[in-house]
């Protein structure tokens, strides 16, 4: 997927790191040998005329640890920087990265641990050398609620997750923020969080208040706050999107309210976006009038792609005629079974987990697979 092929381990022990062990295990090919290094050491290699592109830094203590991130910086900007080192110090957490290191990962860490760092490493690499390769941003977006936006964006992030994606998801819904509740995540930090005086979005500290759910995916959950989301500047979404697609190789982003600035600057930042539908006429008028909004604001049929939810093809309007009254294509139908969805919000598990073998499952699976075909084509 991208050029990152080296890396080194620096420390002040002599021992092999754990990390050796790991990375020697990994299934993408590294050109150097992840041996475990002298701080002196470390930094000759990254003054060499190959420097390694990776650099993880064990770190004993905060102040040392600084020090070591400011002299690899100064020889090597350009390099990554994962801090690591024992759960029983969070408080580093911010502090390193304000520091100027790109990921912190806490020991023990499995195989699949590593294997996420050094993708989502790959994807940063590729962008600070201003390469293509940038993860994909997908938006799901209503204007109204209660049409099953924030299931199909939970279980879309889920099903890449298990796909074998280092997927994330953004709640950006002005109604609810229900991805929290849908996940059954109590996070110690929100998006309302990140909210400051500031002009730019600190992207260390946006990392830092992402949640991990058991499928894999890591969570940007809304604030509990009314009003929050609205206050983000088209700037700090600038930001937040970036750093996403930096970070992650594909972001999910549950979205809705009217076409606001804010929702503008989303769907500018969007690869594609997708318009779930209910096939009653009330919703089908009001998506008429917002995929016509959307059309005036340059987003056409080649980026939104609209999709029916908890469809009865005996109850409801032939996709046809449905097709003709909104003037668009219907890119795929998502099948009703209200009980099994419900039971998946209950367990704060998404459906293509809890059920796999369900109708819906199936069809949101099937949905991931052909947007991220089209997406890679």
């Amino acid at each position: 997927m991208s050029s990152l092929h080296s890396l080194i381990i620096i420390s002040d022990s002599d021992s092999p790191s754990t990390l050796e062990n790991l990375l020697a295990g990994c299934r993408r090919p590294l050109e150097l040998s992840a041996t475990t290094i002298t701080r002196r050491e470390g930094l000759n290699r990254l003054g060499s005329d190959s420097p390694p592109q990776v650099v993880i830094l064990v770190v004993q203590s905060i102040a040392q640890g600084i020090r070591d991130v400011s002299a690899i910086l100064a020889v090597n900007p350009q390099a990554m920087i994962v801090a690591t080192a024992e759960e029983k110090h969070p408080e580093w957490v911010p502090t390193l990265i304000r520091a100027g290191v790109d990921e912190y990962v806490t020991t023990p860490i499995t195989t699949d641990g590593v294997e996420e760092l050094l993708e989502r490493a790959a994807l940063m690499f590729v962008q600070r050398q201003g390469g293509g390769g940038w993860g994909k941003v997908i938006t799901v977006y209503n204007p109204s609620g209660g049409i099953g936006a924030t299931t199909i964006a939970v279980n879309l992030a889920a099903a890449l997750a298990v796909g074998g994606e280092i997927a994330a998801l953004v709640d950006l819904n002005p109604f609810s923020s229900d991805v929290s509740a849908f996940l059954d995540l109590n996070p110690a930090y929100t998006l309302s969080t990140l909210r400051s005086t500031e002009r730019r979005m600190n992207a260390g500290r946006l990392m830092d208040a992402m949640t991990r759910h058991a499928s894999g995916v890591q969570v940007l959950c809304g604030p509990e706050e009314t009003g929050a989301i609205v206050e983000i500047t088209q700037e700090q979404m600038r930001d937040l999107l970036t750093t996403m697609r930096s970070r992650f190789g594909v972001t999910v982003i549950d979205a809705g309210g009217a076409l606001s600035e804010r929702n503008l600057e989303t769907f500018d930042g969007s690869d594609v976006i997708i318009y779930p539908l209910l096939l009653t006429l009330p919703v089908l008028r009001n998506a008429r009038r917002y995929l016509r909004g959307l059309h005036r604001q340059g987003f056409g049929p080649d980026k939104v792609k609209v999709v029916v939810n908890r469809h009865l093809p005996e109850e409801e309007m032939p996709i046809a005629q449905a097709e003709e009254f909104l003037g668009a294509p219907l890119l795929q139908t998502i099948p009703n079974s209200y009980p099994e969805v419900k039971e998946s919000i209950y367990r704060g598990s998404p459906i293509v987990i809890g059920y796999p073998r369900s109708p819906v499952a199936r069809a949101l699976v099937l949905l991931a697979e052909r947007i991220m075909t089209e997406l890679n084509s």
